[in-house]
């Protein structure tokens, strides 16, 4: 009985975004957003999705990143806040204690994830970190070039044009170059 329900755990944890699956945009003003049925959803209309089975991915919509689990986590914090009993002192002192004050953390201490998770949750964080390192240093390059050639917006615009992207993608157009001063008077 076990083993199936690690099987399930692990299948529902490690869900791709299919045809099946609701999504859901959170907008930076904290309204989201049901892509399926074209209206705002609130956390309770989320949690009777989940209730029902439904599959669902609550995506931030500036950055693109997948911030389900915080979603759902928000619906658990706020069902407690409701409930008319909580969860013993001991236990929470306890999760305080040996989770450092994370769920996530004491559920994982107990063994109740898969014993993959943790080892794929900790690659998924270096890899956001490595892709925001990458796309940082973009940007330091294309802020340093401009602001050495600030005067010349034709320089600007090439040193843009010339950086390569990550994922290997390079602007294909051939950036138009300023004309120097000796060979614009010598025209």
């Amino acid at each position: 009985m076990g083993g199936t329900l690690i099987n399930q755990n692990e299948t529902a944890m490690t869900a791709k975004p299919n045809s099946k699956v609701k999504i859901i945009k959170r907008y930076q003003n904290r309204k989201l957003y049901d892509t399926q049925q074209s209206c705002y959803v609130t956390l309770d209309d989320i949690a009777k999705m989940i209730r029902s089975n439904e599959e669902v991915m609550v995506i931030d919509n500036k950055s693109k990143n997948d911030i389900t689990a915080a979603t759902l986590t928000q619906i658990i914090f706020e069902s407690e806040k409701k409930a008319s009993q909580y969860a013993p002192l001991f236990t929470l002192r306890e999760i305080i204690q040996n989770g450092n004050g994370s769920i996530s953390s004491y559920l994982a201490k107990l063994g109740a994830f898969p014993l993959d998770y943790m080892a794929k949750q900790v690659q998924a964080a270096a890899d956001r970190i490595s892709t925001d390192d990458v796309k940082q240093n973009l940007e330091n390059r294309v802020a340093s070039a401009a602001s050495r050639y600030a005067g010349d917006n034709t320089v600007k615009a090439a040193a843009e044009k010339a950086t390569v992207l990550p994922g290997g993608q390079q602007d294909d157009e051939t950036p138009n170059l300023p004309i120097s001063n000796n060979q614009a008077l010598n025209n």
